[in-house]
């Protein structure tokens, strides 16, 4: 007799447990595939984030104005927005000592719907690359320097009014830096004061006057010209130069007799111009600026004027009156090695934030770079 073993349902079971593995099997390729896409896709928005930002600081270092960054505060900081195709970038910007900034960049990808939002965030270190002007003292000049009355011209370091959350620390200079130091004479009142009093450098030349380390006096003039602040057409004499605002508030930088403003706090406060007048000049009566003032012949300050920064001069300076007031440095090459007469109560003060500020916050003279070893870091990771 044979024997029969039930197998009834072996086939369906095995069946079913085949589709299982198989359903199993192209479940765990599609969510694999799905995976490697959703990956792909993502390192690709953070590849575009980093570029993102990486742009931003890019165009912030390509674009560095003095002008409107140049009044961030020592330790200080502010922060610049734009728009690109594919997102936002956004840098904000440190000042760590007046020449070094860091910048903390971030780029954030708004399209793609729900693939956006990726972002990514650097920080670059970088250094101002300026004018290289260092007068080496408050008046430096050739030939007779005669202070007198109550005329003061001194090289101890002053932080202007205003501006001590701006400047660094103070480095006194010598008085008066001459050619022949027998030609410098006091009168009356009349005060030299520094560390020295004066000095004497027998390698002041032409060049002295005219060549400024990458840049010389050809191409400070045309600088001063492109930014339209060439005051040649003002005449002779200027009495009327003053802080101008705009009918919304803001600094009109067009208007040839605004030459900026020494409180910081007024709108014009950042405004540092380089300034070109091709001839003889006299500035008198009451008023102010600030920055680099070139003059190509003589200059005679008279009356209270008042001036934050550089002022280089071809020919002879000399000052007459009272309250006339330079505070940073003045170059007078004085060619002919005429008398330069110091009279009334003017002052020559010397002040290195006068003449760094005047130099840095100029937007044709200083540009940002990153440094050249290890100025560059992918801050995403230390932000997760």
């Amino acid at each position: 007799m044979k024997t029969y073993t039930d197998r009834r349902g072996f086939a369906m079971p095995a069946a079913i447990g085949a589709l299982v593995i198989m359903a199993a099997l192209v479940s765990a390729g599609f969510y694999m595939a799905r995976q490697e896409l959703r990956i792909g896709v993502a390192s690709n928005f953070a590849n575009m984030a980093l570029n993102v930002a990486q742009g931003g600081s890019n165009e912030v270092m390509a674009n560095w104005n003095g002008y409107q960054l140049g009044n961030i505060p020592m330790w200080g900081d502010t922060t610049i927005v734009d728009t690109t195709d594919v997102g936002i970038w956004t840098v904000n910007i440190t000042n760590t000592n007046n020449v070094i900034y860091y910048l903390d960049a971030t780029g954030e990808i708004t399209q793609g719907e729900a693939w956006g939002g990726a972002t990514r965030n650097i920080g670059i270190v970088t250094r101002l690359i300026y004018a290289d002007i260092h007068p080496p003292g408050a008046l430096t000049t050739r030939g007779a320097v005669n202070v007198k009355g109550t005329a003061e011209i001194i090289g101890t370091d002053e932080v202007p009014a205003g501006w001590s959350s701006y400047c660094g620390p103070t480095d006194d200079m010598a008085g008066v830096v001459t050619d022949d130091i027998s030609l410098v004479t006091t009168t009356g009142s009349g005060t030299i004061d520094g560390d020295p009093p004066a000095e004497e450098d027998a390698t002041i030349v032409d060049e002295t006057f005219t060549e400024f380390g990458d840049l010389d006096w050809a191409e400070l003039t045309a600088l001063a010209q492109l930014e339209g602040k060439d005051i040649t057409g003002l005449g002779n004499t200027i009495s009327s130069a003053n802080p101008v605002l705009d009918g919304s508030g803001l600094c009109d930088e067009a208007v040839l007799t605004n030459w900026g403003d020494i409180d910081p706090t007024q709108p014009c406060g950042s405004y540092f111009p380089l300034m070109y007048h091709g001839g003889d000049i006299r500035i008198q009566s009451g008023g102010m600026g600030q920055g680099i003032l070139l003059v190509e012949g003589d200059l005679d300050l008279r009356g209270g004027f008042v001036f934050h920064g550089i002022i280089i001069v071809q020919g002879t300076f000399q000052t007459q009156g009272g309250g006339e007031r330079v505070v940073g440095a003045v170059m007078a090459g004085n060619d002919l090695t005429l008398d330069q007469d110091f009279t009334g109560g003017s002052t020559i003060q010397y002040s290195s934030c006068g003449v760094q500020r005047a130099i840095l916050n100029n937007a044709s003279l200083s540009r940002a770079r990153p440094l050249a070893n290890r100025s560059w870091i992918d801050l995403s990771a230390l932000l997760n």
